[in-house]
C-alpha cells in the first residue's frame, strides 16, 4: 500500500473518534477558549513514557509607528492543561514542543496532500512535511486558514542518544478569523534539520533561540 495512503488511514484513526463518527477529533473535548490543544509524548530510553497536553495561545502583532501596511508577524504562548498527563513533567514538555511545532504559510518544504482532515465542523486540507534523508520521521500539517498551516502530525524515533522517541498530535482547533502567524512558526523545519545534522535529540532541551523561550503556563480545566 502506498505510504499516503497508509498515514491517510492513520490519521484518520487518531482523529476519527469513536467508529461512526465523521468529526475529526471527537474524542477530544471540545475546546472553549481560542487556541489549538496539541498533546505531547515523549520516550527516553529505559523509562516510562511521558505526556503533557497544552494550549498554543497566538499573541497579537507588535505595534509599530511604520505606516506601511503590511501583515505583521506575532507570536505564541503555551500553557499546560494541569490534570492531563505526567505529573511534574509539563515545563519540559512543553519546552521540547516548542522546538517542534509549525505555524506558518506554505514553504518549499511543505506540499498538498489530496485530503482533508476535520476538526470541530471544519475540513482542514492535510499538507506534509518534506523530512531530510537520514531523519526517522513524519510530519503533517493542516491548513486552518488559506494558506496559514500548523502541526497536525509529528513522530519521530531516534538511534543516537536518551531520547527515543517523541510524538506531538493536533486534538482540536478554536481559532476564530485568521491570526498573524508567529516570527518562529517554522521551529519544525529548524528541529528537522538538526536532526539531518546528526544533533541528537536532547533530554533536556534548551531555551529558544528565537525571540526567547515561548511563556509556559499551567492551567486547569
Amino acid at each position: 500500500m502506498p505510504l499516503t495512503l497508509i498515514r491517510t488511514a492513520a490519521l484518520l484513526a487518531l482523529l476519527a473518534g469513536p467508529p461512526g463518527s465523521a468529526e475529526g477529533g471527537a474524542t477530544a473535548r471540545p475546546l472553549a477558549r481560542t487556541g489549538l490543544r496539541y498533546r505531547i509524548l515523549l520516550k527516553l530510553k529505559g523509562e516510562p513514557m511521558q505526556e503533557a497536553s497544552f494550549l498554543l495561545l497566538p499573541t497579537p502583532p507588535t505595534t509599530s509607528v511604520n505606516k506601511v501596511k503590511k501583515r505583521r508577524l506575532g507570536g505564541w504562548r503555551l500553557e499546560a492543561e494541569r490534570e492531563r498527563g505526567t505529573p511534574y513533567a509539563q515545563a519540559p514538555l512543553l519546552a521540547r514542543a516548542e522546538r517542534l511545532l509549525f505555524f506558518s504559510g506554505p514553504s518549499p518544504q511543505t506540499f498538498p496532500e489530496s485530503y482533508a482532515l476535520r476538526f470541530q465542523g471544519r475540513a482542514c486540507p492535510v499538507w506534509k512535511v518534506a523530512v531530510p534523508a537520514g531523519v526517522k520521521a513524519f510530519a503533517y500539517l493542516v491548513e486552518i486558514a488559506p494558506k496559514e498551516l500548523v502541526l497536525c502530525d509529528l513522530s519521530a524515533r531516534f538511534d543516537r542518544g536518551d531520547v527515543e522517541s517523541v510524538e506531538l498530535h493536533l486534538e482540536a482547533v478554536n481559532l476564530p478569523g485568521r491570526p498573524a502567524p508567529p516570527e518562529n512558526g517554522t521551529s519544525l523545519l529548524t528541529t528537522l534539520k538538526r536532526w539531518a545534522d546528526g544533533e541528537a535529540e536532547p533530554v533536556e532541551p534548551p531555551a529558544s533561540e528565537e525571540d526567547g523561550p515561548a511563556a509556559a503556563e499551567t492551567v486547569g480545566r
